[in-house]
């Protein structure tokens, strides 16, 4: 596992406010579980499936409007196109993004 002193990662306060939204969570567990480059589409559908109640055109929208805008400000991925790739030290957040996952299924119901 990298170590913080020798890897150029966020903020902690960046990665607290990028991962406060599940749908962003969402983004980069696809991304590290099926990337590390994926389409919008392929983002939008995947999160789609998973958020059954949810429609995939409205996804594709809020992704391309908002997520993964502040995902690539934060430096967790980088956008060319529509292909979405998780950067080289997107490693180093994982431990935020478990904790966060963990979080959020203690207080699933």
């Amino acid at each position: 596992m990298p170590t913080l002193d020798n890897i150029d990662t966020p903020a902690p306060s960046v990665i607290f406010s990028t991962l406060a939204s599940s749908r962003r969570r969402l983004v980069l567990r696809q991304l590290i579980e099926h990337g590390p480059s994926l389409t919008v589409p392929t983002l939008a559908e995947r999160i789609s499936d998973q958020q059954s109640d949810t429609d995939q055109r409205r996804v594709f929208a809020q992704l391309h409007h908002s997520h993964l805008p502040k995902l690539e400000d934060s430096g967790m991925v980088g956008i060319e196109g529509d292909r979405v790739t998780l950067e080289e030290h997107a490693d180093a957040i994982e431990p935020y993004l478990l904790l966060a996952e963990r979080y959020d299924s203690m207080h699933e119901k």
